[in-house]
């Protein structure tokens, strides 16, 4: 089954126009006498006209065909790519369906074309089962010879996200239309309370919707363009929709600016809280060496006679002590670790990550959790014995020294990321 038929004379056939594409009409090959013939594009095997029940116009192999793809499509897919086409001529583009490369190495369901004839978009009904890596491979070829290309899924698979995809429902009762039901999204900022926390606010990549035709008249305008995600975090990425993990999403152009401005804004908050809090230490530093001064020194006391030195003892070989985690920090080596995390995670993962000193929640195990925009990038000295590494999961963990390492590592799952910051001076 398939909406485009091959004829010696007429050429290429498309059931889904009024005039076949020729100027032909389709009583003219619908149970004709003589019987007209027709190839199938894809195997050259005769093909003949049919109408299906609900009045939908398509060609269909004759008895003993070869394996073809065509005719092993299924209903549902041949819906979709009808509604593709419908939508790609009612945005004023010229639609082709099932269209073969130059080189034969890929073969389009619906091949959009701008009216000047400039650029091609291939939309891809992908239903059935592929690899990521086969449908990647699949886009370069269409890449190479200047076509792009939106994947179209009706169920979420691992790969929909991974390349240029959207994820369609067919029409319901409640909905009569083809609907985009995940791979839309709009960035968004919401104002926060706490300025000193969140001077920017709060950035958010959100789900949006909207129906099918709709959504690919967008697309060739240019309203609507693939975006890839930032990864914030090694291993994920910043938008999930329900249970599907979204590498890369379409959005408006305006969206990607709203984006890259907040990230702009973020930073340089980021940049005068460092600044401010550099400016606090140093003029504590200087009230502490004001304080020294001030001081009265008791030089002019005698000094006690040192003792002769003890003959020297054989050294004892002695068990190294335990680790102990200590609670109480010093109020500045708090605040050296403060900035040595924020420090860490700017140079090793190139995010600007935030404190969140006043966030309570049980999960950080009394440490502090660090955010990048919305969402959780680390914890700072997590203790040990409120730790459930599975609300912890996937996040970096920044301890004072190795003796922290020490202790938070007889108890971590493998694949844990735990980051002992620098001392003082000292570089990442």
């Amino acid at each position: 089954m398939g909406f485009t038929a091959q004829h010696e004379g007429r050429g290429r056939l498309d059931a889904t126009q009024p005039d076949l594409g020729c100027g032909w009409e389709w009583a003219a090959i619908h149970r004709s006498r003589p019987r007209v013939v027709m190839t199938c594009p894809e195997c050259a095997h005769p093909l003949h006209a049919k109408v299906s029940p609900h009045g939908l116009r398509f060609f269909a192999h004759d008895p003993g065909s070869p394996t073809c793809a065509l005719a092993g499509e299924s209903m549902e897919h041949h819906l979709l790519k009808l509604e593709l086409a419908t939508a790609v001529r009612a945005a004023g583009h010229h639609a082709e369906l099932e269209v073969r490369g130059p080189a034969g190495d890929w073969r389009a369901d619906v091949m959009a074309s701008s009216p000047d004839g400039t650029a091609r978009m291939a939309w891809e009904a992908q239903l059935s089962a592929i690899t990521a890596q086969e449908i990647t491979e699949r886009t370069a070829r269409f890449a190479k010879d200047g076509v792009r290309v939106c994947w179209v899924a009706t169920r979420l698979r691992p790969w929909v996200g991974a390349v240029p995809s959207i994820h369609a429902r067919p029409p319901t009762q409640d909905e009569a239309r083809w609907t985009v039901a995940g791979g839309l999204v709009r960035f968004e900022v919401e104002s926060w309370n706490d300025r000193r926390e969140c001077p920017a606010g709060h950035g958010h990549w959100r789900e949006t919707g909207t129906d099918l035709r709709s959504f690919v008249q967008w697309v060739l305008a240019g309203r609507a363009v693939p975006f890839r995600l930032p990864d914030l975090y090694s291993g994920g990425y910043s938008f999930h929709g329900g249970d599907h993990v979204w590498a890369g999403a379409w959005t408006a152009p305006q969206y990607i600016e709203a984006a890259a401005d907040f990230a702009r804004r973020l930073h340089r908050a980021e940049v005068l809280r460092e600044e401010s809090k550099a400016r606090w230490l140093e003029r504590k530093r200087r009230a502490e060496q004001e304080e020294r001064r001030a001081t009265p020194r008791f030089s002019a006391l005698p000094r006690p006679r040192p003792r002769p030195a003890a003959a020297p003892q054989p050294a004892r070989s002695t068990p190294r002590p335990e680790p102990v985690w200590v609670v109480d920090l010093p109020g500045r080596e708090r605040d050296r670790l403060n900035a040595a995390a924020v420090k860490a995670a700017r140079e090793l993962h190139h995010v600007v990550a935030q404190l969140r000193h006043t966030d309570g929640a049980r999960r950080w195990a009394l440490g502090t959790p660090l955010y990048v925009l919305d969402r959780p990038y680390a914890v700072l000295r997590p203790r040990p014995a409120f730790v459930n590494w599975s609300q912890l999961k996937g996040l970096v963990i920044f301890v004072r020294n190795h003796d922290e390492l020490r202790l938070l590592g007889q108890t971590a799952p493998n694949g844990t990321r735990i980051i002992v910051l620098p001392e003082e001076g000292d570089t990442v």
